[in-house]
């Protein structure tokens, strides 16, 4: 398992800070909230701050900018949109010493609801110059990080779904009516898991492979993660008929604590899965692939890669340290 040094948490000093605003002009958030985008920039500055706004052009450039950041010693990169952007930032900032803020304006905002980030552009930089910066844990998937959680089986499909045919135009909608038409007929695959020295056999609707708990914004399936304990969650959703789908749904809604009899819930710093037949997969809640068909997908968790700007009281079920 990979180890970054950690650092005792820190106050943000707003004096001398350098900082980079990332964001996409084209998306339908940033047209809406680009004069709060502006204010936030001009806020940042009449703090101290020496930041400025970085719109890209093309596929990739968020992490041209976010790498050039690093290369630069910036100390904050801002992702100003949702969990997708943040996505983008973090394959370059895993590692360094540039943190992660956040200014939220996508579809779901899941890291932001997670720590207690306003989802406000008001509340939102007032976290960036008065928050605190922590180190917390990515997972990682071949060569790819992430922040929040893998999903394996029916959400990966739901993924490549609302991808394929342009349905995240309706925001949480789309996903939602996309996963409820797919719910009652998407059938269950046998999979293998190897972890912490164990070896689980069943059949399964759903793996979820958590590094933070919240899920879509609504649902705990990862629902004791925390995002700096060395630790990844697995829940695994077993097989069920149409009225046990219902079911597990409902119970996980409500965050039910029967919701234990639909899966199977485990730990650990390495996790193999192996299936017989290639199974869909999301990342962060984009679509990633699928699965080996004969070798296993192997998702470990790198212990302290990334440091986040979060509030000064944020959420302490999400952290393991005080």
């Amino acid at each position: 398992m990979q180890k970054y040094i950690q650092e005792d948490i820190k106050m943000i000093n707003e004096q001398h800070i350098t900082a980079i605003l990332i964001a996409n002009p084209t998306s339908g958030s940033y047209v809406q909230n680009a004069d709060h985008v502006a204010d936030a920039v001009s806020y940042l500055r009449n703090h101290g701050w020496q930041a400025e706004l970085r719109l890209t052009q093309q596929a990739g450039d968020a992490r041209k900018f976010a790498r050039e950041a690093v290369e630069q010693h910036t100390d904050i990169v801002v992702a100003v949109g949702g969990d997708g952007t943040i996505n983008e930032v973090i394959q370059e900032l895993a590692g360094s010493e540039t943190a992660l803020g956040v200014l939220p304006s996508g579809t779901v905002n899941v890291w932001a609801r997670e720590v207690g980030i306003p989802l406000d552009n008001t509340g939102a930089r007032d976290i960036l110059v008065n928050g605190q910066i922590r180190h917390v844990d990515l997972g990682q998937i071949n060569d790819r990080y992430f922040l929040l959680m893998v999903g394996i089986g029916f959400d990966g499909e739901v993924a490549h779904e609302v991808e394929k045919k342009s349905i995240k135009r309706f925001g949480v909608l789309g996903y939602w009516l996309t996963g409820i038409w797919m719910g009652i007929g998407y059938p269950s695959f046998r999979v293998l898991l190897q972890l912490a020295g164990r070896v689980i056999k069943l059949n399964a609707l759903q793996i979820i492979v958590g590094n933070t708990q919240l899920y879509g914004g609504a649902l705990k399936y990862t629902w004791q993660a925390k995002c700096d304990d060395g630790q990844l969650d697995v829940c695994v959703i077993r097989k069920q008929n149409v009225f046990g789908r219902v079911a597990v749904a409902v119970d996980f809604l409500l965050h039910r604590e029967q919701r234990r009899q639909w899966v199977c819930y485990e730990t650990g710093s390495v996790v193999k899965i192996y299936t017989k037949h290639p199974v869909a997969i999301q990342l962060d809640g984009d679509p990633f692939g699928y699965t080996a068909r004969e070798a296993p997908t192997i998702v470990t968790v790198v212990l302290g890669a990334l440091k986040v700007v979060v509030p000064r009281q944020t959420s302490a079920e999400i952290f393991s340290s005080p």
